[in-house]
């Protein structure tokens, strides 16, 4: 199992706590969550690592953000469109298939450029945005299978997401992820 997801739970949390509720620019709402979530990755890397004797010369894994997808919609039919970020990160000097982590971040959309994180929540090893249809945003996300190589997350879980009550929840289980 990757390290990220074991510690991707609790950084929903960390992360949730440390946001801002106040309005800024798109471009200002997902610089602040990535440094929320790298500086948390990194902090549970040191935290967990653990020095093996025949390798002393290895130090905790030290994470960066990766790559990001934006798609923008009106997801909770106010007129304006609010933003749907994936967000990526990797671990910084070996970026491979078991140091990858993936979030999604919902920001509304509030008119003239600024926006207000409503949730985010952790998605596994990858994952894609299929569509997003009547305000649900469908994904597809990856995570490590039994039988998976450390190569290859190949556990394919759809998943759906809307906003209710200002909150970001999943669909069919209505259980409310953040704010």
């Amino acid at each position: 199992m990757s390290f990220l997801l074991k510690v991707t739970a609790g950084a929903l949390l960390t992360a949730t706590f440390s946001m801002s509720a106040q309005a800024q620019t798109l471009k200002s709402a997902i610089s602040q969550e990535i440094i929320s979530n790298v500086k948390f990755l990194n902090l549970e890397s040191e935290k967990t690592f653990i020095q093996d004797s025949e390798y002393l010369d290895d130090e905790p894994m030290v994470f960066d953000f990766n790559d990001q997808n934006i798609v923008m919609n009106d997801i909770n039919a106010d007129g304006i469109n609010d933003a749907i970020a994936l967000l990526f990160y990797c671990e910084k000097t070996s970026c491979h298939g078991t140091t990858h982590s993936s979030d999604l971040v919902v920001f509304k959309g509030l008119g003239k450029n600024q926006f207000k994180r409503l949730g985010s929540v952790p998605l596994g090893v990858n994952a894609k945005i299929n569509n997003v249809n009547k305000g649900v945003i469908n994904l597809t996300s990856y995570e490590y299978g039994d039988d998976d190589p450390g190569c290859c997350a190949t556990k394919e879980t759809k998943r759906n997401f809307k906003i209710k009550n200002n909150q970001l929840v999943e669909v069919g289980y209505l259980n409310r992820i953040s704010n």
